[in-house]
């Protein structure tokens, strides 16, 4: 057990690490909780489903102070680069935050906010013909294009 009296678990799957895992997990005895990744406060994990125990991986509580303490660690970032008529391709940057009560994907939009898309999991599971091609990118780099595209810092804060 750790100082707070929980095990601590990263959900860890495909390409994720510990470093960047794909969720947060705590247990006390038998009651298990997750940590949202839409209102980074712990849950309790009754009615989500629980992830197969081969993908938990126990941590120590200075990897989980890591982890609380950049939550860029959890999100994952795609960019679009697309023909247009100006010499410049347009962008556009989408990004995903696999909460365990709701997977939140979305594309940063025109009206210079976040909002939500389907692009992320049609790319990924081979949906609609016209399914974009996304490269995998990091935060920094999505920072850093949606800066120099729209003119806008701090947009990929959480």
């Amino acid at each position: 057990m750790t100082a707070d009296d929980y095990e601590y678990f990263a959900e860890v799957w495909g390409e994720e690490t510990v470093d960047r895992p794909g969720g947060l997990w705590r247990r006390r005895g038998g009651d298990t909780e997750y940590l949202s990744l839409i209102d980074w406060a712990w849950h309790p994990a009754a009615g989500i489903d629980l992830p197969h125990p081969d993908l938990l991986v126990p941590i120590d509580h200075d990897q989980v102070r890591t982890l609380l303490g950049d939550h860029q660690r959890f999100a994952k970032y795609w960019v679009l680069r697309e023909a247009s008529e100006s010499p410049e391709p347009e962008i556009r940057v989408y990004r995903q935050l696999p909460s365990p009560e709701r997977l939140v994907e979305e594309v940063f939009g025109r009206g210079n906010t976040w909002i939500p898309t389907n692009a992320i999991r049609d790319f990924r599971t081979g949906g609609p013909h016209e399914v974009p091609d996304l490269e995998p990118i990091d935060p920094t780099t999505a920072e850093r294009l949606i800066r120099e595209t729209r003119d806008i810092s701090g947009a990929t804060e959480l």
